[in-house]
């Protein structure tokens, strides 16, 4: 082994005045802190947005068509067969969103009313109560009851439960308010509370029903993909296949707003704790700078043995960094244990009314990590430069007079 590591080494170990130990215990302290802090903020911002997309991509449409007047799709079965000609397609299945108003025992809610196969079955023969809404004209097909799936908030909102009866108001147009009779089927939380709190189930028959159509006639097709980062591709095929009267539009683009403040929220966080860890290489500059002085005796020796002066740059910057080392170790320790500690405890709870999910998971990223990493390398080897360059030009035979 080369001599600068093992004196590095010695250095590094080697008893030091009180003022360049304190700044030495500073540097990683320092280090490690913002390694730390950097890490736990992009895991958090990173568990934040694979939630959101998880969230969102378990209950919507990976792909949606939809014709550009967003009208009823009337050969839907026949658009269907073509959408599953894509090899990157898993499902299709066809649905509407009807917006309504949803009447409980305790209070009156906004909802979307969501068409989904399988959800809700009509129950014929169970009209023994009359419900009607005062000055609303009743649809004549009401009198069979139909059954719909809740999410949680909206029947925490209206105080109902499963087997309870309720009214769902239709608006046909701003003359004619119309009610149907519906019965709680099932209570259902998707996580999100934007849908938990305005979504209703309704299968493809009962909503029909509840329109007073024979037949139900989707106006939005949703498309599943096996490769949801391929979406895109599948939509711009989709879109070549069907023409120009549809439609497309992927989760991606749907939902672009929102993954890219999510983005720029994760490297305006990198930019500002960076400037962290660049303040706590500033000790390691001031150590180096005290531990220069401190041994110019040692300096002035190994200049007069015929030391190059690039080996004694090599001395000190790899003291330097065996401090800026020792806080990144520590850093991403804490940070890993942090994070586990947060996910075990479940510590970040949110308002789901203002941020959408009560909880977010901490989710660190091999590939962050060794990004913060390489960042903190870079900032602990520039700030060893200026103290290394201030050692090599130490004159051997002053320090050596002075001593």
């Amino acid at each position: 082994m080369r001599f600068e590591p093992k004196l590095a080494w010695k250095y590094f170990r080697g008893r030091r005045n009180s003022l360049a130990r304190f700044t030495s215990y500073v540097a990683v302290v320092g280090i490690a802190a913002g390694v730390a802090s950097l890490i736990i903020a992009q895991s958090l911002a990173r568990g934040f947005s694979d939630e959101m997309q998880d969230k969102i991509l378990a209950n919507t449409a990976h792909v949606s068509v939809f014709l550009n007047d967003s009208a009823e799709i009337s050969d839907w079965r026949e658009v269907i067969e073509k959408l599953k000609k894509s090899e990157n397609v898993k499902e299709v299945s066809a649905t509407t969103y009807e917006s309504a108003v949803i009447v409980g025992t305790r209070a009156t809610s906004y909802a979307v009313l969501r068409v989904i196969e399988g959800r809700g079955t009509r129950v014929e023969g169970q009209g023994s109560r009359d419900f009607l809404l005062p000055s609303l004209v009743p649809r004549p097909s009401s009198l069979v009851p139909i059954e719909i799936s809740l999410g949680k908030e909206l029947a925490e909102k209206t105080n109902l439960k499963i087997g309870d009866e309720a009214g769902i108001i239709m608006l046909e147009n701003e003359f004619a308010p119309v009610t149907s009779k519906v019965f709680i089927r099932e209570i259902f939380q998707t996580g999100l509370y934007e849908y938990d709190s305005t979504w209703i189930y309704i299968s493809p028959e009962d909503f029909a029903h509840l329109k007073a159509q024979k037949n139900f006639t989707p106006t939005i097709l949703s498309v599943s993909v096996k490769d949801i980062y391929a979406a895109d591709e599948t939509a711009g095929e989709i879109r070549l296949n069907l023409g120009d009267n549809f439609k497309i539009v992927d989760w991606q683009e749907a939902n672009r707003p929102l993954f890219a403040a999510l983005s720029l929220e994760r490297r305006v966080a990198l930019a500002i704790v960076s400037l962290i860890i660049f303040i706590a290489a500033l000790n390691i500059t001031t150590t180096l700078v005290l531990l220069a002085g401190e041994r110019r005796f040692d300096i002035a020796i190994l200049r007069t043995c015929g030391v190059q002066t690039k080996s004694l740059i090599f001395i000190f910057l790899l003291e330097g960094l065996l401090l800026g080392f020792t806080g990144i170790f520590f850093g991403v320790g804490l940070s890993l244990l942090g994070c586990f500690l947060g996910n075990y405890f479940k510590i970040i709870r949110l308002s789901a009314e203002v941020y959408s999910l009560n909880y977010i998971p901490f989710h660190p990223n091999l590939n962050n990590i060794l990004l913060i990493i390489l960042i903190a390398f870079l900032v602990c080897l520039a700030a060893t430069v200026y103290p290394a360059v201030k050692v090599s030009r130490i004159k051997p035979l002053e320090n050596l007079r002075r001593q």
